[in-house]
């Protein structure tokens, strides 16, 4: 199974990268810019074929791919041919440094588009009772597995985060809990403890978000496609900013790296279903990630450009390499420092 868990993890990687790549090969052909070579997976090359001015190779670790453009270190204007990338205007060319991220928003909404069509997993609105500890004050009104907990002090609740937050505000005091048994609804007074043995919470319960299958009416699939993908990045965007904003007041951040992700990938995407959603959550968060302003990722290239178009004047091909390497480097060392931190948190 384990095997099988890391195959399942490189083909969510390579599909997500190739993806990426595959954005920025469209869109420079689209702009005549020629493209030298796009390979699947990371060399040493084992085979390739030269098809109109271009290389498609296959390679060692079957992991990603990447473009290569003609120009992409940087040429002199006017020494480089019409077909350089180095040569092309600066909307062009930020249009395809930022068409891998489009090509992973696109992706995104394909695979909610299909999920949309076939049913997907959504909240169900309310939790669901896994577990009840004997003796617990949960125990003592009766709830048992397979209810549903509807309310908490006459508050709706619609997560497991919801009614944990809920609880840890009545602690010691008595409270209302409405719950669902067999689709009859039911009040109870019940008073959630402020010293709980170990693993058990105030309420002892085990509980989870209850979720149901939804499909979208055919005609409506690609809208809600669409919708979940911008709520979905929105919501992303939000985190980043918090994230952002809680390292400016020194407080711990939970950042994963590729282990994390591994070790999630093992949890949630178990399936056809969770893991094409799976990949679709990835694919937003390289999204985001890759447009970060920070040297050797796309936003970087972006961002240099962006200093081009002030300065009306290109940075050094030296320089801008220099300080791709330094970024390169720094986050060569932030991936180790996440995944040694994540091996020891996941495994």
């Amino acid at each position: 199974m384990e095997i099988l868990a890391l195959l399942r993890f490189i083909a969510l990687l390579s599909i997500l990268i190739f993806v990426h790549e595959g954005g920025h090969f469209l869109i420079a052909r689209l702009f005549g810019v020629a493209v030298e070579e796009f390979g699947f997976g990371i060399p040493p090359r084992m085979w390739g074929k030269k098809i109109g001015g271009t290389i498609y190779s296959l390679n060692l670790l079957p992991i990603g791919g990447f473009v290569r453009l003609k120009g992409e270190e940087g040429e002199t204007l006017g020494f480089g041919g019409a077909d350089s990338f180095a040569v092309q205007s600066k909307l062009k060319r930020v249009g395809i440094v930022a068409a891998g991220a489009l090509g992973n928003l696109f992706l995104a909404w394909i695979v909610f588009y299909l999920l949309w069509g076939i049913g997907k997993t959504v909240a169900a609105g309310k939790v669901l009772v896994n577990e009840v500890s004997v003796g617990s004050p949960a125990y003592s009104v009766g709830l048992a597995e397979g209810d549903f907990i509807l309310s908490f002090n006459e508050e709706r609740v619609e997560t497991a985060e919801e009614l944990l937050s809920l609880t840890k505000e009545s602690l010691g005091q008595t409270a209302k809990l409405g719950f669902e048994r067999d689709g009859e609804a039911v009040s109870v007074s019940i008073v959630p403890r402020a010293d709980p043995p170990g693993g058990e919470g105030p309420l002892g319960v085990g509980i989870t978000t209850a979720t149901k299958e939804e499909k979208a009416p055919f005609w409506q699939v690609p809208w809600f496609g669409l919708r979940e993908t911008f709520q979905t990045l929105t919501a992303m965007l939000k985190g980043l900013g918090q994230t952002v904003g809680s390292l400016f007041r020194g407080e711990e951040v939970m950042v994963g790296g590729p282990v994390a992700i591994y070790a999630f990938s093992k949890v949630y995407a178990d399936g056809f279903k969770p893991f094409i959603d799976f990949m679709a959550l990835l694919s937003l968060n390289l999204v985001v990630v890759n447009l970060l302003p920070i040297p050797a990722l796309d936003g970087g290239r972006i961002l240099f450009i962006g200093i081009e178009a002030i300065r009306r004047k290109k940075l050094s091909p030296r320089t801008e390499a220099t300080i791709n390497s330094v970024g390169l480097a720094a986050l060569i060392v932030l991936i180790v420092l996440l995944s040694v931190r994540d091996i020891r948190t996941f495994f």
